[in-house]
């Protein structure tokens, strides 16, 4: 392709991606938002207390626009030193900015995991962006000011860049990881991940990242970090509430709120079943990883994330977008599409509308169980799409028969992008890996 056709290509696809996270910002902050951003909020004043030499654990923090009790900051000391930028403009002003950070995620999610050869590239992904910012996880993401398509960012781009990069040579592949769960500890599983499957120098990296992240917030104010780490983490019960109505409300849909909805019943088998998916989620991610595909793998494992939390709202399935992006281009059949169809009406429907389903009428209570633990089945049938789908990509997205693609073994064909170049170094140690054409 000549030079100028390729430089007029790269500026359709960047003004086509700016003008729909432009147009999704708008939209999410002026005219969906129905609540104020309250967990922006908390990382704002917590930032304010933490900078004023307050012990942000020691209370309730409070503030404007928020509950007049106040509400507890739960995340990590290096949190509160990451979000500081917060404060360094009004309210409003650092929201709008947090926001559009936020939707600069989406952007890139949408860009990295769209293959290279899809017709009408830029169009198509200007409406996945619209499409994906719509669905009630990002637009309660935005509605809160919530922090988790942040650290997803984090972790995808430790996942897919190269470490032989200019920027790999200085940060080596897992800092990012360690960072982000220097953040929030959820995305500490990748390092279990990282272990299970035998990837040492990420596992290494990653570690060094959230020890070196959370010493810099020790030395910074050593009393805060003590009292995270010695009570904070190990008694979060006492700030968050992890039993009766809150775990089994419509909005969590973990499989701990779906055990709980189901009555007290079910409370002894909540941590066995709990470990038992972990296990099974760390067996598939690790299968997959053996045949060549380490972002698919990583995307099981963030997938699996928040069906292994003990609460887990809308806002958390942000690993949805790239699982449900990859498995879109690698679709074939007419049931494959009808699947995703369903699944896709799930999604956009939520769990509130399940929960209004199954207080309505009896006859609903079958679809209304389904759309509020919607969620969990989506994530698993994703889950189970990525581990067993064909990662060719079909004719409808290379304009040639997928078998022939598979035959003339070409790399470019494979879809989406981080499918067919699953990382800079899928197979790191010990694994001898089978051909994905066998799956």
């Amino acid at each position: 392709m000549p030079a100028t056709r390729v430089e007029a290509s790269r500026i359709v696809t960047i003004g086509s991606l700016i003008a729909a996270g432009v147009a999704a910002l708008c939209y999410l902050v002026y005219s969906v938002r129905a609540v104020e951003p309250v967990d922006f909020l908390v990382y704002r004043y917590a930032a304010q207390a933490f900078a004023a030499g307050s012990n942000i654990y020691e209370s309730n923090l409070v503030g404007p626009l928020i509950v007049d009790e106040g509400m507890p900051f739960t995340y990590t000391p290096f949190a509160v030193i990451f979000l500081w930028p917060t404060v360094l403009f009004d309210w409003w002003t650092a929201y709008l900015l947090w926001s559009a950070l936020c939707i600069a995620a989406v952007v890139w999610t949408v860009a990295k995991f769209t293959p290279a050869r899809v017709p009408k590239r830029p169009l198509v992904m200007a409406a996945l962006v619209l499409a994906v910012s719509v669905t009630p996880i990002v637009s309660a993401h935005i509605s809160f000011g919530q922090v988790n398509l942040v650290l997803m960012v984090l972790v995808l781009l430790d996942v897919t860049r190269r470490g032989d990069s200019r920027f790999g040579r200085w940060f080596p592949r897992g800092l990012l990881i360690g960072v982000a769960a220097a953040i929030k500890l959820t995305p500490a599983l990748f390092i279990v991940y990282f272990v299970v499957t035998k990837q040492w120098r990420l596992a290494i990296w990653s570690s060094i990242g959230f020890a070196a992240a959370t010493a810099v917030a020790a030395m910074v104010d050593p009393a805060v970090s003590w009292t995270f780490w010695s009570d904070v983490v190990w008694n979060l019960s006492d700030r968050v509430d992890l039993s009766g109505q809150a775990i089994a409300s419509a909005g969590n849909s973990s499989l701990q709120g779906g055990l709980a909805a189901l009555g007290t019943w079910t409370a002894s088998l909540a941590m066995p079943l709990t470990v038992l998916c972990a296990a099974v989620a760390l067996w598939v991610a690790r299968d997959v990883y053996r045949v060549g595909r380490a972002v698919d793998a990583a995307l099981v494992i963030g997938l699996s994330a928040p069906i292994l939390s003990p609460i887990s709202w809308i806002h958390h399935w942000v690993y949805l977008v790239p699982a449900a992006v990859t498995v879109l281009f690698r679709l074939r059949s007419p049931l494959q599409f009808g699947a995703a169809a369903v699944g896709l009406a799930v999604v956009y429907c939520g769990p509130s509308m399940g929960q209004q389903f199954i207080e309505t009428s009896p006859l609903l209570l079958p679809l209304g169980l389904v759309l509020r633990e919607g969620f969990l089945i989506v994530t698993l049938v994703l889950i189970l799409a990525l581990w067993r789908l064909p990662t060719t990509a079909p004719e409808w997205v290379t304009g040639r028969d997928s078998e022939d693609s598979a035959d003339d073994g070409s790399e470019d064909d494979k879809a989406p992008d981080s499918a067919g170049n699953q990382g800079p170094s899928c197979i790191e140690a010990g694994f001898r890996t089978r051909s994905s054409g066998d799956r």
